[in-house]
């Protein structure tokens, strides 16, 4: 492929103009997980104190983004935006006077690739919405998963952005005066799969929600069309029906962002890349539609709107595409197609793949779609996981295994003729124990339990990341969800043993040194789901597994831990702030665990009879047995593995969302009165 190169006399106001784009562009699509990447970075460098405050300052901050953002006129206003709207160039059009004491709900089409008029028309002063408007405040609305980027979400918010829900939204929408307009891609990311230059689709005929809003608040409804927005990126063709098309729809719905394969130019060069191509935007913002307000709108009501807004928004298309270099005979096409069933969407797609267009493209987007078409067959047809007894016996997980070193003991032999579900305790940072024994043959588990199956249930949102989704499930290991430890249970046979670390996430905040504590008392799905399964109960303990990193412990009735918690809530995980020693230095910091002993130890089965729907008392019972077992473990082998005669194992009880400390002295005869 011939590149194009940039001349070596582009003017430097053009330069400039690329710039503005570029940084845009880079926002876009990476300072989000880049943000992420620092918060986390910096908890292990001496700046730690940097994210532990802005930790703080977020959960204060929380509720911000749903309650108006926090947009900086500074920002919006600067000269920045200027270059940028220059550069395609992008202007915004008024046809009609907009009250400011109203407020709106303005629909802007089509979405687009990266929204760029919407960004630049209302969310910065580069077009001189003020100006046309006065008395008007705009508020774009974002996906809200990019306000729980750290850092990230308050660049957004000074720009005027918000979170697409019904609350943020509506929080505007009710403010007393008017002046308020709330700016809705309304086909959202579906509607980016469609934007191909020269197609005027836009997604809106099964689209009532903004209706539904703006009626509840009796906000006026103005319909907006970007003449220009799906030209200045190429996309690779992707009719509906073919393989490509199915992937992205099922990404999109998996993930809550649509992921088009687009490209345009690049920065020194037009050939290639992910800068868009300098081509006019012209936003129209159209005329208001009176809504009166009506907090209970009936169905009829809805429809008759709706379909006012999309005569409105077609008149709009007619009366400027002759303006804006659309042909005279193109017209607005409301798709109205939704996304198949899961099997007659893949049987559609196997029948058309000989005539699919996209597979006569170059052969660098031919070989990424037939990667990215293997992984969604495999991924859709993945049931139970898919372990692979080679990756299990790598060697590097022998060396993984001697640099503690780990251990696997058994007390009890465990029948293949029996289900299992292990209970493994104590969560610690990582669970080194847990993966080394269940998810690898490095401590020899098939030959110690011949007959048994090990799954290791990790959270579920790691398998929904493609490649790794497979590396995770190569090793046996399962998401902790219901359907797949109902499906390892119930429809695999026997000889199966799913490995739950009980504790999870909230356990993981009291791992350090010397502690030996665990999330248990309140703990009591996996005894239910044991007892729906017939599947028996194994305590397991692993000895070492706190020693291997120090972490900061807070009180529980501090304002660190009430931080760590939300956190935890929101992000799925806890944010611990721990460290290791250094890759080459033992007396540094750094992320790499200590060597330090970790010796797992699996109990004695808990026979467990089949109930499908057990009593609480039942519940209660069985857990109450499964605890005296566990501290029987512990207080059989704790003088082995380095623990003292006198260390108890601590039982976590949660009350009221309050954590409370009890230390139970159980023997085998102890009944549970707590």
């Amino acid at each position: 492929m011939k590149i194009n190169f940039a001349p070596a006399d582009v003017p430097l106001v053009r330069r400039i103009q690329t710039a503005a784009v570029l940084q845009w562009v880079f926002s876009f699509l990476a300072l989000a997980p880049l943000c992420i990447i620092l918060f986390f970075f910096l908890l292990f460098t001496r700046f730690w104190l940097i994210s532990v405050l802005y930790a703080v300052w977020w959960y204060i901050d929380w509720d911000t983004p749903s309650r108006g953002g926090r947009k900086v006129p500074f920002l919006c206003q600067m000269r920045l935006w200027e270059y940028m709207r220059d550069y395609f160039p992008i202007k915004l059009v008024k046809t009609a006077d907009l009250d400011p004491r109203k407020n709106y709900v303005l629909g802007f089409h089509p979405h687009g690739i990266l929204v760029a008029g919407a960004f630049t028309s209302f969310c910065t002063e580069a077009t001189g919405f003020s100006k046309l408007f006065p008395g008007l405040r705009t508020n774009l609305l974002m996906l809200p998963l990019w306000f729980r980027a750290p850092f990230f979400r308050d660049y957004i918010m000074a720009a005027g952005l918000v979170p697409s829900d019904k609350e943020s939204a509506s929080y505007l929408l009710r403010q007393k005066g008017g002046g308020n307009a709330v700016v809705i891609a309304v086909g959202g990311a579906p509607e980016a799969l469609d934007a191909h230059p020269g197609d005027y689709t836009v997604h809106l005929a099964n689209k009532k929600g903004f209706i539904k809003l703006a009626i509840e608040h009796g906000a006026d409804l103005v319909p907006i069309y970007s003449f220009g927005e799906n030209e200045v990126f190429d996309q690779v063709e992707n009719p509906r029906g073919t393989w490509l098309r199915y992937i992205q729809e099922r990404l999109q719905r998996i993930m809550g962002v649509s992921l088009p394969l687009f490209h345009a130019r690049g920065v020194f060069q037009y050939s290639f890349g992910l800068m868009p191509y300098r081509k006019p935007i012209n936003t129209v913002v159209g005329r208001p539609i009176p809504v009166e307000k009506n907090e209970k709108p009936t169905a009829e009501e809805l429809d008759v709107f709706h379909q006012r807004y999309m005569d409105e928004l077609s008149r709009l298309f007619d009366e400027h595409k002759g303006n804006y270099g659309v042909a005279e005979d193109a017209h607005l096409i409301s798709d109205i197609k939704k996304m198949s069933s899961s099997g007659s969407s893949i049987l559609s797609a196997l029948h058309d793949l000989p005539s699919v267009p996209w597979l006569t493209r170059s052969k660098i987007v031919k070989h990424l779609q037939v990667i990215s078409v293997l992984q969604f067959v495999i991924t859709f047809l993945a049931m139970g996981g898919r372990r692979s007894t080679w990756v299990r016996n790598w060697t590097v997980w022998k060396y993984f295994r001697d640099y503690f070193p780990i251990r696997l003991i058994k007390t009890h032999n465990l029948l293949p003729s029996r289900n299992y579900i292990f209970g493994y305790h104590p969560h610690g940072i990582f669970c080194f124990g847990a993966f080394c024994n269940f998810g690898t043959e490095a401590t020899g588990f098939s030959k110690i339990f011949p007959g048994i199956k090990p799954s290791l249930a990790t959270l579920a949102g790691n398998f929904r990341l493609p490649v790794f989704r497979d590396y995770l499930m190569s090793g046996g290991i399962c998401p902790v969800n219901r359907n797949s430890i109902d499906y390892l249970l119930s429809s695999n046979g026997t000889g199966n043993a799913v490995v739950i670390v009980i504790g999870g996430a909230a356990e993981s905040l009291d791992c350090a040194p010397g502690m030996n504590s665990v999330t248990l008392r309140n703990r009591k799905g996996f005894v239910k789901l044991a007892l729906k399964q017939g599947a028996d109960l194994v305590p397991v303990y692993s000895f070492g597994e706190n020693e291997v990193y120090k972490q900061l412990i807070f009180d529980d009735d501090s304002w660190w831990r009430t931080v760590q918690k939300r956190l935890q809530k929101i992000l799925g995980f806890a944010p611990c702030l721990f460290h290791g020693c250094g890759l080459f230095f033992r007396e540094s910091w750094g992320l790499v665990p200590y060597c330090k002993p970790i010796t797992t130890v699996v109990g004695e089965p808990i026979t467990v009879p089949k109930i499908e729907e057990p009593t609480q008392d039942v519940i209660d019972m069985y857990h109450a047995m499964y605890i005296r077992s566990l501290k029987s473990l512990f207080d059989n082998y704790k003088t082995r593995f380095g623990l003292n005669e006198s260390d108890t194992l601590h039982i976590q009880i949660n009350i009221y969302g309050k954590v409370l400390r009890a230390v139970f002295f159980l023997s085998h005869n102890t009944v549970l009165d707590t």
